[in-house]
C-alpha cells in the first residue's frame, strides 16, 4: 500500500527542479505535493501497462527507476 510516508520519501528523493515544479503545479491545483507525485506515478505505471497490451510488448525505462 502506498503511504503519504513513502510519497513524502519519493518526492525527497527527487531533483531540486523537479521538487519545484510539484510544489508549483499542486499550489496551481490546489492539492498536496503528495498527491501530485502520487497522480505523476500512477501516470508512468499506467503508461507501462498500455504498453504491454501493444503486439509487440515494450517497456520504457522512467527516470531512476526499473523497467
Amino acid at each position: 500500500m502506498i503511504s503519504r510516508d513513502s510519497l513524502t520519501r519519493v518526492f525527497e528523493r527527487m531533483s531540486p527542479e523537479s521538487q519545484e515544479a510539484a510544489q508549483a503545479e499542486a499550489q496551481a491545483r490546489r492539492m498536496s505535493v503528495e498527491d501530485v507525485v502520487l497522480e505523476a506515478c500512477l501516470n508512468d505505471v499506467q503508461g507501462q501497462l498500455y504498453a504491454l497490451r501493444r503486439r509487440v510488448p515494450a517497456l520504457r525505462v522512467v527516470e531512476g527507476g526499473r523497467a
